[in-house]
């Protein structure tokens, strides 16, 4: 059962995100005693492994035997058989996304609301017997590793510490052990952050559930990626030899003034506002878009004219953001492009904070774009009426 009261508005304990994200964030790791009240109890073991037999859902069973010389790794879709002869240690469950099929994992988003929600990748949930775990090893990407049922030692190192890489297991990562500058015992409720490339070690003490908070940042490639696919890009330019080619470069020589016309090329091309609108489209993009209740445009502006009268609601897998750019903001719902005119940021801040709008705060901003972003909200699921969210 849910213990939603004790899912509370932020994780930092006696911290404030000031403090946090000028201290710590990116920079090195912090135990947080005490971040949830108790176990936030959002999972039980057997409905992690329900999950786990799901085609849809990535999952990964590893198990090692005591001397942890040899690992075994098993990706699901699992069988119900394969936890019968595991035993009562050396073994974890981990199943990735699971925030987007289970909602009381979301009441974890809320507790994150001191960083962006487009920073926010997804809610990974692991269950390990006694000793079990995945050895030590790195992410690229921050983590904060809240502790439900039972306790796990963490060893951690320092962010950029040279550690050997290796592979027990051919689809395993590890690092070799490392110098620890944090070693503790995490009780249910404590929290753990690991900034990205800093060694961790993690060992289940007894039965234990961790919930792993992942946060993404937005790499070049993604970027380039989705300027390739716009629409309005045409990259049909060709190289002109222009008096250029010579009698030599017949016997395979490439012409050296290539390089520099194709980056001439690019930059005409990519502009600063389309190289917004991809990078915003990148970070606002869903794992499992197909995971939101969709609604065609007809019935959505329906709703949306409902919705100022009752008041709206921010689904907590949505992501919506924007950029100010010339007198306008480029508005980005769930990897989907929108342009509006300046006048609506208090409604996006206060949705990305607070989840909602209420019938007054729709009341105070521009009828004519607040009707368009409310139908376009609500028909890709980022939006509902506050009475289908109760």
């Amino acid at each position: 059962m849910v213990k939603v009261a004790q899912i509370q508005s932020s994780m930092l304990g006696d911290m404030s995100p000031e403090e946090f994200l000028s201290d710590y964030w990116q920079k090195k790791p912090l135990l947080i005693r005490g971040g949830f009240a108790d176990d936030p109890a959002l999972i039980t073991p057997e409905e992690l492994a329900g999950y786990s037999l799901d085609d849809d859902i990535e999952s990964r069973l590893i198990q090692h035997n005591a001397n942890q010389q040899r690992w075994q790794l098993s990706h699901g879709p699992l069988e119900e058989s394969a936890f019968e002869d595991l035993g009562d240690a050396n073994w974890t469950l981990l199943v990735q996304s699971l925030d987007y099929f289970h909602p009381p994992l979301q009441e974890l988003i809320k507790a994150c609301n001191f960083l962006p929600r487009w920073r926010l990748d997804d809610i990974m949930v692991s269950f390990a017997t006694e000793n079990g775990g995945v050895g030590p090893h790195l992410d690229k990407y921050d983590v904060f590793l809240v502790q439900g049922q039972g306790q796990r030692r963490w060893r951690v190192g320092y962010q950029g510490q040279k550690v050997s890489t290796i592979n027990p297991h051919p689809q395993i990562a590890q690092v070799e052990p490392f110098e620890a500058t944090i070693d503790v015992i995490v009780n249910p409720g404590d929290v753990l952050y690991i900034p990205p490339n800093t060694p961790h070690w993690g060992v289940s003490v007894d039965n234990s559930i961790t919930y792993s908070i992942g946060f993404r940042a937005p790499n070049i490639g993604s970027i380039l990626d989705s300027v390739l696919n716009s629409a309005s890009l045409e990259f049909d330019s060709l190289w002109q030899d222009g008096g250029k080619l010579k009698k030599y470069h017949a016997f395979g020589a490439l012409h050296s003034e290539m390089p520099d016309w194709a980056l001439g090329e690019l930059k005409t091309l990519l502009n600063r506002r389309e190289l917004l609108i991809a990078a915003g489209k990148t970070v606002t993009d869903l794992k499992y878009p197909e995971m939101l209740d969709t609604v065609d445009l007809p019935k959505s502006q329906e709703l949306s004219e409902i919705a100022l009268t009752e008041g709206i609601h921010l689904n907590p897998l949505a992501r919506i953001a924007y950029f100010e750019h010339e007198q306008a903001l480029l508005t980005f719902i769930n990897g989907v492009y929108f342009q509006f005119p300046k006048g609506l940021e208090g409604a996006f801040q206060k949705l990305n904070q607070k989840h909602q709008l209420s019938k007054s705060d729709l009341e105070e901003l521009p009828r004519l774009p607040l009707g368009e972003f409310l139908t376009h909200g609500i028909a890709l699921g980022a939006l509902s009426l506050n009475r289908q969210a109760s």
